[in-house]
């Protein structure tokens, strides 16, 4: 593998992480105020949880289908 090469798959994976730590820290702080919000509005504290991963879901599911693109979760 040459130096260049080295310098760009270094760069790729440096890219992926970051992307991936900004998505993960996006879910946790939606998670987070959803579930305020579901609590603010009178839903049980042990049910506003497993609401909170479907409002993220639906976001991307509408952004997936507004821009035409496939929107990668994994």
């Amino acid at each position: 593998m040459s130096r260049e090469a080295g310098r760009a798959s270094s760069t790729v994976k440096m890219i992926n992480f970051l992307i991936g730590a900004v998505v993960a820290l996006s879910f946790l702080f939606a998670f987070g105020n959803v579930w305020a919000l579901g609590i603010r509005l009178g839903v049980s504290a042990y049910v506003a949880p497993l609401v909170a991963p479907a409002v993220d879901l639906s976001v991307i599911g509408t952004v997936d289908r507004t821009t035409g693109r496939r929107v990668s979760v994994s």
